[in-house]
């Protein structure tokens, strides 16, 4: 995206691992713009501090943010609206506002009705969200791509957050918010659910620690996620439900080949197998 790049200052609200990661990210990628952070965790502050990743940190939202061009929401959905409430009086005209959250269309809706004609971009950068990847990592989301989604007549301010993200390695993709969260319910959000089924039929058998190796880890490591985090956005995605019922037609219709069925079964595999390989032409 060949855009011209917000106004500095920028600012992080939340110092989870996404928020750290991308602190990092910026500090690396624009040395000379400060970057300011907002943290209820005194911990997480003075780490940012001590490791020179923002110019200043804060417990929550003050009117040194009114300066800021660019402000990142990494927090939960939960904890969006007491945090806007608080942000409001300290966002300055013209300020965009972006997020990190994995669900769109509930995001705008919060943030619009706490702040009506706000400058909003939504957000996802797609690198996981089990803690695989730490947030002390400057380079999590190079390679990766993000997600924006503006509202019709906001194309220029996705252009301009989109250059942020570029500039720090990620690969920018602009949809719809539905878009999104249709596409999302079928690629994280019903896998989450998957995950949480597989843990929780596999937990209730006794003695499965001794067996459960890498295969299993595998599959369930979005159980992994914080349910602050995976469960309400699910909850909020108006997709993922169909999507998960779509899924678990599919998985009974897999048991029935694996019953009755093994040459379909062996067939189903290797579509399947030709599939991810389109998917993920990477690995």
């Amino acid at each position: 995206m060949n855009a011209t790049l917000p106004s500095p200052p920028y600012a992080v609200i939340g110092l989870g691992r996404i928020g750290s990661a991308l602190t990092r990210a910026l500090s690396r990628t624009f040395p000379e713009v400060p970057v300011y952070a907002v943290e209820p965790d005194p911990r997480a502050r003075a780490k940012a501090l001590q490791d020179r990743l923002v110019s200043d940190a804060f417990e929550a939202p003050t009117a040194a943010l009114a300066s800021c061009g660019l402000v990142f929401l990494c927090l939960p959905l939960g904890q969006l609206p007491q945090l806007l409430d608080g942000l409001a009086p300290h966002l300055r005209e013209g300020a965009i506002l972006t997020d990190t959250i994995m669900v769109k269309g509930a995001v705008r809706e919060v943030v619009e009705r706490a702040l009506p004609g706000v400058t909003f971009v939504g957000g996802h950068p797609m690198v996981g969200g089990d803690g695989r990847d730490p947030g002390d990592r400057a380079d999590l989301f190079v390679g990766r791509r993000v997600v924006l989604c503006p509202r019709e007549g906001q194309e220029e301010a996705a252009a301009r957050v989109g250059a942020v993200w570029a500039a720090m390695g990620a690969r920018p993709v602009v949809l719809t918010d539905e878009e999104h969260d249709r596409l999302v319910a079928a690629t994280t959000h019903a896998p989450y659910l998957a995950a949480l089924a597989l843990v929780r039929v596999a937990g209730a058998l006794e003695a499965a620690e001794r067996v459960v190796g890498k295969a299993f880890a595998d599959a369930s490591r979005l159980a992994a996620l914080a349910p602050e985090v995976g469960a309400a956005s699910v909850a909020k995605n108006p997709f993922a439900a169909a999507a998960a019922r779509v899924l678990a037609d599919e998985l009974r219709r897999l048991a029935d080949l694996a019953e009755s069925a093994p040459e379909e079964l062996t067939a189903a595999a290797a579509e399947a197998r030709d599939q991810r390989a389109r998917l993920l032409p990477d690995g």
